[in-house]
């Protein structure tokens, strides 16, 4: 739990949003499928993900793996609706434990939803220690205030709401932080896409003093915008933005949706990097830049603000580790694939990426998996730029993919930095990714996203199946929560002037 942006990944976030929709496809809004069609639905998926997912029996062996699809098959035993069938088998990807795994709405829902907006959630709804509070009141009862507990919605208690919630929630492992995070950035949606679109709903409120009141909402319409309306700051969701600790000077020129470099004004010798995303193309250029101006400018303590950014391209957090490795290094000990021929070709999409790779960026194994030709490159540190200072990388359950990769490989190669705030989403010893293409099933026309790549980090130790785990891990109450302290970035200027004072 943070106070940052919410977090999820770039392809994950479009994905979601609809998943949590409530309505159905664009042009008839209720259509059934047989039990035959969602069965054969479900067997081509079934039969895709044992075929090709490289890591399906990393953290959950086969039989297990084998009894979800058996005891989820069984419930396929009367017609449903798209949207049905999808919140039928979301749990089984919780079980195969891959983030860059699950099941996506069809075109035409999603068309229908971009046309259809369903009627806002009356609440913002936040789960930290335990519990379900209100951080936003869009209601008229004037009651509601703010912290207040939500125990029970509809006569269910809030804890087994939020566990089913978890269970459409597929993270890397056995993480935990990652589920929470994207809970707590679109509880509302979760809650439509679990119950149904409706238009009032029984909520059980209790109080600081444990005096319980029921009360009767409504869901509401969306607000439409005006033609001049203002943006409103990061975040929009329901968590509150990120207090700056001083109004900082900035030092490279770029897009503040992907990036920043600023100086502190609260400290000249320090700098601190917000990576939002490693998704954009022009990130040498930026990262040349900005450790140009940390050696022009002196800078001594450099804060590079991780959390929030879903990951995006491998190379990208490869080139950013060159300024802050001093000697060689490997990221990857093995990328290897199952096959990049699988059967069922014309449900695939991304067929070019797949034909590129399967005969020009990789090479078959001896047993018959293919791997990557450049995973295990050797790559440089950048000796004119590089950087000498002390880091410290901010982690939260939203650093996922590339950005949990980034933070695993500098707190294992770089004596001088250290990672705080709270485990990453994305896996310490690798994930599954690479190429993640998708699988249009031929009957409900839903899609399932399926990596390529099963990518194993050159670092020691077993996977244990968690992301990298901070040296200094914060918590937040909800208090900190409401009042949007940023403990992560006073606990880095905490460390910068203990630093400070041992010299």
């Amino acid at each position: 739990m943070t106070p940052k942006k919410q977090f999820v990944p770039s392809t994950f976030l479009f994905g979601i949003f609809l998943l949590l929709s409530s309505c159905s496809r664009q042009y008839v809004p209720d259509t059934t499928y047989s039990v035959e069609q969602i069965k054969q639905d479900f067997k081509l998926m079934r039969h895709a993900l044992e075929e090709s997912h490289p890591g399906i029996y990393r953290y959950t062996s086969p039989d297990s793996i084998r009894w979800v699809f058996e005891q989820t098959e069984k419930l396929l035993d009367h017609p449903m609706t798209e949207l049905e069938f999808r919140r039928t088998v979301n749990p089984i990807f919780s079980y195969i434990r891959c983030g860059h795994t699950d099941i996506y709405p069809s075109k035409g829902y999603s068309k229908y939803i971009k046309k259809n907006k369903p009627k806002e959630f009356p609440l913002g709804l936040y789960y930290v220690e335990n519990k379900l509070r209100i951080l936003q009141n869009r209601t008229d009862d004037t009651t509601l205030v703010v912290g207040t507990e939500v125990v029970s919605i509809d006569g269910q208690p809030a804890a087994d709401i939020v566990a089913k919630m978890r269970q459409l929630v597929p993270s890397d492992g056995y993480n935990q932080t990652f589920k929470t995070t994207v809970i707590n950035g679109n509880f509302g949606g979760f809650y439509r896409y679990l119950y149904g679109n409706k238009e009032t709903f029984e909520i059980t409120v209790q109080d600081s003093l444990g005096k319980k009141r029921g009360l009767k909402l409504s869901f509401n319409k969306p607000p439409k915008p005006t033609k001049k309306a203002s943006v409103p700051a990061k975040p929009t969701s329901n968590q509150p933005p990120k207090t700056p600790v001083a109004t900082p000077k900035l030092m490279v020129k770029t897009n503040p949706k992907l990036r920043t470099l600023k100086q502190s004004e609260k400290d000249s010798t320090v700098a601190i990097l917000d990576i939002n995303t490693f998704s954009d193309d022009r990130y040498r250029r930026f990262y040349r830049r900005s450790f140009k101006a940390l050696k022009t400018q002196n800078i001594k303590h450099l804060i590079i603000d991780l959390r929030a950014n879903g990951g995006g391209k491998s190379d990208a957090s490869i080139n950013l580790m060159s300024y802050l490795l001093d000697s060689d290094y490997t990221v990857y000990d093995t990328a290897a694939a199952i096959t990049l021929r699988p059967s069922y070709q014309h449900y695939y999409g991304h067929k070019f990426p797949r034909f590129f790779t399967r005969y020009f960026w990789s090479k078959k194994l001896p047993d018959g998996r293919r791997s990557s030709r450049s995973a295990q490159r050797v790559q440089k540190p950048t000796r004119r730029y590089g950087f000498k200072g002390q880091v410290y990388l901010l982690t939260n359950g939203g650093s996922f993919s590339a950005a949990a990769i980034f933070p695993s490989m500098i707190q294992q190669y770089n004596p001088r930095a250290v990672v705080i705030g709270r485990e990453t989403g994305g896996g310490r010893h690798g994930c599954n990714a690479f190429i993640s293409p998708y699988l249009t099933l031929p009957h409900t026309q839903a899609k399932v996203r399926i990596p390529v790549f099963k990518l194993v980090l050159n670092i020691p130790g077993a996977d244990i199946g968690h992301g990298v785990q901070p040296n200094f891990p914060i918590e937040y109450r909800f208090e900190d929560v409401r009042k949007a302290r940023d403990l992560d970035v006073e606990r880095a200027y905490e460390l910068i002037n203990a630093s400070k004072s041992e010299k």
